[in-house]
């Protein structure tokens, strides 16, 4: 039942922002979601036969919260050419298999990491020392507002983000740098958020998932 769900409530965004992108729409979701049950206790997944706290792979950005997703305050936005240049990023992906998918080449300046794309999540699947991630978000608001960042670690990386606060006028967009630095081997995935906490109430979440391959070596 999640996909009627979901279809109708982005059907209920886009009535109230006629010109936001399916990606904006996405965004709006995901970043407003709860991580929490509705007792106020972590989300459970069974795992080998126990139940243990679930993880983004478990259920997402969360469970869907449709008020708060109506004004989510920032929203990370893609269109079109930037899923080809994702496409284009995937490792054993060929030229011939794109064009023949979407019917347009692969650009000739390329991104490097599937990572790259503007999405309301991160995740970086073989990070060997470290990697740059850049996020783009606009205000999609209706007055200006001060945002403070916040990170929770995954197990295994260090994370810094530039800005560590900023201030956008409505309808501005800024970029925002994250620097994972893998600090000890994982062999697995590890998670952790990024939160936007905006002046008007505004709470961006952003799920981050990393599995370190070493923590030595090239970016």
């Amino acid at each position: 039942m999640a996909t009627p769900h979901i279809a109708g409530i982005a059907a209920l965004i886009k009535q109230k922002h006629r010109h936001w992108s399916p990606a904006a729409i996405t965004s709006a979701m995901m970043t407003t979601a709860d991580v929490l049950d509705h007792s106020g206790a972590p989300i459970l997944a069974q795992h080998k036969n126990r139940l243990a706290p679930a993880t983004p792979f478990d259920f997402g950005a969360g469970s869907i919260n449709p008020s708060r997703a109506i004004d989510p305050g920032l929203v990370f936005d893609a269109y079109f050419e930037n899923y080809i240049q994702f496409l284009c990023a995937v490792p054993g992906v060929d030229d011939m298999s794109i064009r023949r998918a979407v019917g347009v080449e692969c650009p000739a300046k390329r991104k490097e990491w599937c990572s790259d794309l503007n999405t309301a999540s991160v995740t970086v699947s073989n990070l060997v020392g470290s990697r740059k991630v850049i996020r783009r978000v606009r205000n999609v608001g209706d007055a200006d507002e001060k945002y403070t960042v916040m990170v929770k670690e995954p197990l295994g990386v260090k994370v810094r983000v530039r800005p560590e606060a900023f201030k956008i006028s409505v309808n501005a967009s800024r970029f925002i740098t994250l620097l994972l630095e893998a600090t000890q081997r994982t062999n697995a995935y590890t998670y952790g958020e990024m939160v936007l906490r905006g002046s008007k109430n505004h709470f961006v979440r952003v799920p981050i998932a990393v599995f370190v391959s070493s923590s030595l070596g090239p970016s």
